[in-house]
């Protein structure tokens, strides 16, 4: 006799309680809604929508792999993520990020299912970057599963950031508690399969904001207080008279651009420039100065205080920092700070400069622990998010 759809779906989430018990123990929190408007399932965090003939035409392996795919979305943050970002596209980069890693796992994937190495191991941010815009009209109202094994859903509207966040962090204690059923019935945490190990201690590590670090590293770079003599010049637009900030003394930033010809995203370079930009319009900084180079300077754009900053790339060929910080060891004395936006493959790091350094790192996420281990000086972030 042939088992209901229903039936499947729980023999599916016994199987992984037994077989899978961290993605289990996610699994049953779930509430289960059948909706048939779905083409496959779809979640947000705390509901699992279910299409019955979908879930009739799947085998117990691939059911098995599908709910834990859409408790992979879950437990990765995706449903308070996804912004304003085009609806199949950021579905497309978050199956892309989850299937290789439950493939890893031994978990069977529906031949429908997404999955790409080029891709597997970085974030679905990253990958929404790299890949192909969808084209224009079409869908159904953010209904659609273009990855065919489960769609995720926004836990709240771009705009309501407190109910975002509240999803988030009820989402981290649930899977620190995923985690901790895991390990006891592997008796340790260093007792489960490797791929698993792996995977659970990449959720639990601590997601670093990289344009929190970037401002915070502006912010330490000067000494400053509040004056009603320099008005917020953000806020006078709204009407509000907020008092602006004093330095002591000209806080001045270098930004070098590696300008090589190592291939970078536009995209994540205007998002660099946007927080730059933020910066120097909050008055936190009184002139930016941005170098272009490859193995040496190609060319320098300076921008004082009420100019709008914009970033052209110039330059082609290798890559080396030493002519940069000579230069700004000779021509720019006065630097509260140095960001370097690079994708550090580079031999020739030259000279500590004076003034602290952060290095932006741009390119494929999986090499940025190795690449930045071996700066001899500065720190390092990583803009692939």
């Amino acid at each position: 006799m042939a088992l209901t759809a229903e039936q499947k779906i729980l023999a599916a989430r016994t199987s992984l309680m037994w077989d899978h018990p961290f993605f289990g123990s996610l699994a049953v929190q779930l509430v289960l809604v059948e909706e048939n408007s779905y083409p496959t399932m779809a979640t947000d965090g705390t509901h699992l929508f279910w299409n019955r003939k979908f879930v009739d035409g799947l085998k117990k392996p691939e059911l098995v792999f599908v709910l834990a795919h859409e408790v992979m979305h879950n437990a990765l943050d995706h449903h308070v993520r996804k912004g304003r970002r085009e609806h199949e596209k950021w579905n497309k980069a978050c199956d892309y990020a989850i299937n290789g890693e439950l493939s890893a796992c031994g978990l069977k994937m529906p031949k429908c299912g997404l999955i790409d190495a080029q891709y597997t191991g970085r974030g679905a941010e990253e990958i929404y970057s790299l890949l192909p815009d969808e084209p224009k009209g079409g869908g159904s109202g953010g209904k659609d599963d273009p990855g065919g094994c489960g769609a995720v859903l926004p836990a709240a509207a771009a705009h309501e950031a407190e109910k975002l966040a509240k999803a988030s962090a009820d989402m981290k204690v649930k899977v620190r508690q995923a985690a901790a059923i895991a390990a006891k019935a592997s008796g340790g945490i260093g007792n489960l399969p490797g791929s698993m190990q792996r995977l659970i201690e990449k959720l639990l590590a601590p997601v670093v904001d990289w344009r929190a670090v970037l401002r915070r590293f502006i912010d330490d770079s000067q000494t400053r207080d509040y004056t009603w003599m320099k008005p917020n010049r953000r806020h006078i637009g709204s009407g509000f008279i907020l008092p602006g900030l004093m330095t002591d003394g000209l806080n001045h930033l270098v930004v070098g651009v590696d300008s090589s010809g190592s291939t970078f995203d536009p995209e994540v370079l205007q998002r660099f420039a946007s927080e730059i930009s933020g910066a120097f319009g909050d008055g936190s900084i009184d002139k930016v100065t941005v170098i272009y180079a490859d193995t040496a300077v190609a060319r320098v754009d300076e921008f004082e205080r009420g100019d709008e900053i914009f970033f052209n790339i110039t330059g082609g060929g290798g890559t080396a920092f030493s002519d940069t910080f000579r230069w700004i060891a000779k021509n720019v004395p006065d630097a509260s700070a140095i960001i370097y936006f690079t994708d550090l493959y580079v031999s020739d790091f030259g000279e500590q400069p004076a003034a602290p350094l952060m290095w932006a790192v741009y390119g494929d996420s999986r090499t940025f622990k190795d690449l930045s281990s071996r700066t001899p000086f500065g720190n390092a972030i990583s803009l692939a998010s």
